[in-house]
């Protein structure tokens, strides 16, 4: 994540989880205030807002949620 003055925003490398349907991916890459996350189960990507506050749809993933994605990586 990233904070400026403007805001607090999320950042390519990010690992979140999509709090409406608690699936989880990797922000792959960000331009012009939207962020693309790689989900960790299908390999599908979606578009999401970069901007962090309370009604974004997506959240920054737990410990849990690296780890998962970690053992996935390494088999």
């Amino acid at each position: 994540m990233e904070t400026n003055e403007d805001g607090t925003y999320f950042q390519v490398g990010d690992h979140v989880r999509i709090k409406s349907t608690r699936e989880t991916g990797t922000i792959t890459a960000a331009d012009g205030g939207v962020v693309y996350v790689l989900l960790d189960g299908t390999k599908q990507s979606k578009l999401f807002s970069a901007y962090v506050d309370e009604d974004a749809y997506i959240e920054l993933g737990t410990a849990q949620d690296e780890a998962t994605m970690l053992s996935r990586e390494k088999a």
